[in-house]
C-alpha cells in the first residue's frame, strides 16, 4: 500500500522538471527573437490648408484731387510706377486747351521782349555814335570860332585880308550848322533809345502777365492729372473712363511700395479661427511659383479673417496671386 503512493510524488517532480524546461525554452525563444518595440504613443498635431489671395502689407492710395470725369488712364493694374508719373487725367480737355493757349502767349511775348531788347541796343549804340559825332563836331565849332573871332578881329583892325576873314566866317557858319544837325541827330537817337526802353519794359510786363497766366494755366492742368506719390507697384485700379473720379475716392489707385512685404487674408471655419492666435507660425505656398513653401506668422484676427504675414524673396511672387496657407493646430 505505501508503494503504490510513492509514484505521486515521482510524478510531481516529472511535471516540475517539465514545466522548468517550457520556461527555460521560452525564455529562450524570446532571446533569440528581435525585440517588438512599444507602440509608441505619437500624437501629432494636425495641419488645417487655407486658400487667400497675396496682398502687400505696405500700401499707398492715391485719388484725384480735383473734381471732374476720368479722361483716360496712363497705368494699368500690374504696372510698376514711379514717383511723378502720371497715372490718369480728371477733365483736362478744356485745360489743355489753355495751357496751350497760355504758353502761345508766353512765347509771342518772349519774341516782342527779345525783339525790343535788340531795338534798345541798336539806339544805345546809335545814341553812343550820334553822341560822339556831336562831340566831334563842337569841337569843330570851338577851332572855328576862335579862328572866326580872331580873324575877324583882325579884319576889323584892317590887318587881315578879307578873303581870309570870310574864309574863316564861312568855316565858322559850317561848323555851326553840322554841329546843330549833330545835336538833332543826338537828340533824336536818344528820343529813340527813349521809346525803344518804353516798349521793352511794357513787352516785359506782359511777358510776366503772359508767364503768369501759363503758371495758372499749368498748374490747373497738373491738378487734372493723377500722378504718383511713390515708387513701387499697382495692386488695384478702381473707377472708369467718363465716370467722376470722386466716386473711387482716395482709392483710385492703390500702390504696393514693398512687393517683398506681402500678406495672405484667409477665412478659416469658426471652430479653427477660434484656435488660431497671434504669433502662430505658418507656411505659405505658391504653387504655381514654388514647391517649397515661406515661413510667415499670424499677425492678427480681425473679424471673420485671420491675416497671414510673410517676406518673400522670389520676385516672381506678386500681389494678386492665390497661395495655401498651412499651419499646425494645437
Amino acid at each position: 500500500m505505501r508503494l503504490r503512493w510513492l509514484w505521486i510524488p515521482a510524478l510531481v517532480v516529472v511535471l516540475i522538471g517539465v514545466a522548468g524546461l517550457l520556461v527555460i525554452r521560452k525564455h529562450r525563444i524570446e532571446a533569440s527573437a528581435p525585440p517588438r518595440a512599444e507602440a509608441a504613443v505619437i500624437q501629432q498635431q494636425p495641419e488645417i490648408s487655407l486658400s487667400g489671395v497675396i496682398r502687400p502689407r505696405n500700401i499707398q492710395n492715391v485719388g484725384a484731387t480735383v473734381s471732374g470725369d476720368i479722361e483716360a488712364f496712363m497705368v494699368n493694374v500690374g504696372d510698376e510706377v514711379f514717383e511723378g508719373q502720371t497715372l490718369a487725367r480728371v477733365g483736362t480737355t478744356g485745360l489743355e486747351s489753355d495751357r496751350e493757349t497760355a504758353a502761345n502767349g508766353v512765347q509771342a511775348a518772349e519774341q516782342q521782349v527779345s525783339s525790343a531788347e535788340a531795338a534798345v541796343n541798336a539806339a544805345r549804340l546809335e545814341v553812343s555814335r550820334a553822341e560822339a559825332d556831336a562831340q566831334r563836331s563842337r569841337m569843330a565849332l570851338d577851332r572855328a570860332d576862335r579862328i572866326y573871332t580872331r580873324q575877324k578881329t583882325l579884319h576889323a583892325a584892317g590887318a587881315t585880308p578879307r578873303i581870309v576873314y570870310e574864309k574863316a566866317q564861312q568855316d565858322y557858319e559850317a561848323a555851326a550848322a553840322e554841329y546843330g544837325a549833330m545835336q538833332k541827330a543826338a537828340q533824336a537817337s536818344a528820343d529813340i533809345l527813349k521809346s525803344a526802353t518804353e516798349r521793352l519794359e511794357s513787352v516785359r510786363r506782359l511777358l510776366e502777365d503772359k508767364s503768369h497766366q501759363l503758371e495758372l494755366a499749368q498748374g490747373a492742368y497738373q491738378a487734372g492729372e493723377i500722378r504718383s506719390p511713390v515708387d513701387g507697384l499697382v495692386v488695384s485700379r478702381k473707377g472708369e473712363v467718363g465716370k467722376p473720379a470722386q466716386e473711387a475716392g482716395d482709392e483710385l489707385f492703390t500702390i504696393a511700395t514693398d512687393i517683398y512685404a506681402l500678406e495672405v487674408a484667409v477665412e478659416p471655419a469658426t471652430d479653427v479661427l477660434k484656435r488660431m492666435y497671434p504669433g502662430q507660425a505658418a507656411l505659405i505656398a505658391v504653387l504655381d511659383v514654388q514647391a517649397g513653401g515661406i515661413p510667415g506668422v499670424v499677425r492678427e484676427i480681425k473679424g471673420l479673417q485671420a491675416i497671414v504675414e510673410f517676406n518673400s524673396t522670389i520676385p516672381a511672387i506678386r500681389p494678386g496671386m492665390r497661395a495655401d496657407v498651412r499651419l499646425k493646430m494645437q
